[in-house]
């Protein structure tokens, strides 16, 4: 492999869709300032997709991104990070995904740190890769397929078993705004609609199979700190008492909290028998065995097998804390059976579930107060609870048909086509829907509000009770003060949006770092061990320096198609108290929300009026070129 360099493939591989056109380029051109992954993603998107070039343009592109440390024997060194203009963004902001599995590995095996797709192909097809053979296969009897029978064939297809695939399926095609990419089957990368994204590109799956083994600068080294980096992981009470038995399931703790998203987030307090018909002890129930992506020690992940009632006999891969409260409490369904089925459908169909689940709770309120009627729905009645008439709209989102033709544009855009005043029962933040409750745990709400790729709590959001700590070692320490004050939090939320900027450049999984807890992996752990994969001397200051820079560049993206701090503001209903529960009378102030988002701009070094990156914050982090926007000066 000729371009190869230490824990990089060393390539990024151009594919034209148009003219059937493959090229590589070296990724050595943007290691330095943004490692791999999510920054190199990034910073190509803001240099190559120009603000009038929207969604689903053919010179759109569509970036898949392996991490620097992706495939090395690391624990959670899987990621997969996706970027491109979001279709579902309300002015075509930023889109970026994220997914765990195999594929990104397999990437870098075959000879890649990144693919870029552009143009569309005059008829579906998909992208085979094998070491240095690529091709763009051409195969219309692909179109219609879910994403599991896609998968299966293409592996009879090209006659390999353990390939990895990254496809799309009846949602993407259809052009669903809520539409993902589903990776080996059961991972998602679902935010943003960049399933969508590669449907609008003729575009059904990517395979990859690599052969190639992966260097390190220092080997000995690099193995001695890999395993201490192990030992961390795998002893760490919080992975062997909650994450490895139970998952991501966190609908208790969000019920102990009085946080949980109920009904459209009118209340944040679900019947506690409901909850633990769809808790962890339920999902552990229908689990016949752990299931975890490349590298790791974890295994958070279930294979699932419904064994009675309606749904017998469905079985896939597990669903994530996310499911339970958005077809749980979200949709009030306290059937874990039918919420596992929600889960693999969205899985076959390549619906993202937070949006998928949003638009039909929107939908359902609406209904409620008499916006939508029989006559909207195709004589369908809808309401909380309602498990067929859930199942029954998730597949005619995914085909756009009747209802779901409206559904399909998610939440925002579709109450504005409605209208009737409905436009204020979308939980939405720049045009995406909203899954995170936002009224209790501040440093929470903050991260998810001012998130650039639309509200998401796994870019800055702080659910642990943690402040900002010794500012040398720029490592957050353990704090059980009020999780529900203000204070200290725009800070915090600074830093961890520029650690996660860093995880996601690297390729590792969220969960087995210090955002989960404070034992687990931290800047000097990474500072070390990429120092001894690459053979540079990383220093920590540096790394921080490097998760700003790609945090930045997002922001510019965004504000450069327009968006400013008008964007950055929460539903009305986050302002409202909580009417029940542990956390009753609780919401957010907005005095108070005012205070903390000038604290956050000024801790970012931003304008706070605008809301916006400042020159002066640009060229310090060497992005003058970004400063000769008009957006900018």
């Amino acid at each position: 492999m000729v371009n190869q360099i230490d824990s990089y493939a060393g390539q990024i591989l151009r594919v034209d869709l148009s003219n059937k056109d493959t090229t590589t380029e070296p990724t050595t051109n943007y290691t330095h300032s943004f490692l791999g992954g999510r920054g190199i993603n990034v910073w190509l998107l803001y240099n190559e997709v120009k603000p009038w070039i929207w969604p689903f343009d053919p010179a759109n592109r569509l970036y898949f991104g392996a991490g620097v440390l992706t495939g090395l024997p690391i624990p959670g060194a899987c990621r997969l990070a996706l970027e491109s203009r979001s279709p579902l963004s309300a002015l075509g902001g930023l889109g970026s995904a994220n997914a765990g599995g195999h594929f990104a590995p397999e990437l870098k095996f075959a000879g890649y740190d990144a693919i870029v797709i552009q143009g569309r192909s005059r008829t579906p097809c998909y992208l085979w890769i094998q070491d240095d053979t690529v091709e763009i296969r051409e195969n219309e009897s692909l179109w219609g397929k879910t994403t599991w029978e896609t998968d299966d064939i293409i592996k009879e297809q090209v006659g390999e078993k353990d390939l990895q695939t990254a496809a799309i399926g009846p949602a993407g095609e259809n052009l669903v705004r809520a539409a993902c990419v589903i990776v080996n089957r059961g991972r998602a990368a679902a935010k943003c609609g960049l399933g969508a994204v590669m449907g609008s590109k003729n575009l059904k799956a990517v395979a990859v199979k690599g052969t190639e083994a992966l260097t390190v600068a220092k080997p000995n080294e690099f193995m001695r700190l890999a395993e201490e980096i192990w030992n961390k992981v795998d002893g760490n009470e919080y992975i062997e008492k909650e994450l490895r038995p139970f998952g991501t399931s966190y609908v208790e703790r969000g019920n102990e909290l009085g946080d949980n998203p109920v009904r459209n987030f009118q209340d944040g307090f679900w019947d506690p028998e409901k909850v633990q018909r769809v808790g962890k002890n339920e999902i552990v129930r229908h689990s016949s065995r752990r299931l975890g992506c490349f590298s790791c020690p974890v295994a958070c992940s279930f294979y699932l097998r419904v064994e009675e009632g309606e749904f017998q006999g469905i079985e896939g891969e597990g669903i994530e804390g996310n499911t339970q409260r958005n077809f749980g409490c979200r949709l009030d369904i306290d059937d874990i059976s039918a919420v596992i089925q929600m889960h693999f459908l969205c899985n076959q169909y390549g619906l993202g579930e937070d949006e998928t689940a949003g638009a039909i709770a929107w939908a359902t309120e609406c209904y409620e107060r008499g916006m939508i009627t029989k006559r909207d729905t195709d004589g369908y009645k809808l309401g909380w609870g309602e498990i067929e008439t859930i199942l029954a709209l998730i597949r005619k989102i995914a085909f756009r048909e009747g209802f779901g033709e409206l559904l399909g544009e998610g939440s925002w855009r579709a109450s504005k086509i409605l209208g009737r005043g409905s436009e204020k029962y979308s939980m939405s933040i720049k045009g995406h829907d909203l899954y995170e409750p936002l009224r209790v745990v501040k440093a929470y709400a903050l991260g998810s509000i001012v998130s650039p790729r639309g509200p998401c709590h796994l870019r800055g959001s702080i659910s642990a009770p943690v402040s900002v700590g010794d500012e040398e070692r720029l490592q957050p320490v353990s704090d059980a003060r009020n999780i529900r004050s203000y204070e200290n939090k725009a800070r915090l939320v600074a830093y961890q949006e520029n650690f996660k900027a860093v995880i996601d450049s690297l390729g590792l999984c969220l969960m087995v770092t210090q955002t989960q807890n404070p034992n687990l992996i931290n800047y000097e752990d990474i500072s070390q061990i990429l120092s001894a994969a690459t053979g540079w001397d990383v220093r920590v200051a540096e790394l921080v320096e490097i998760g700003e820079r790609i945090h930045n560049v997002e922001k510019a993206f965004n504000a450069r198609a327009g968006m400013a701090r008008r964007d950055d503001y929460p539903p009305w209903r986050f302002f409202e108290p909580i009417p029940s529960g542990p956390s009753r009378g609780e919401s957010l102030d907005r005095k108070r929300f005012e205070k903390l988002l000038d604290e956050y701009y000024r801790a970012r070094g931003w304008d706070v009026t605008s809301g916006l990156p400042s020159k002066s914050k640009l060229e310090t982090l060497g992005l003058s070129e970004l400063t000769r926007e008009p957006v900018f000066r």
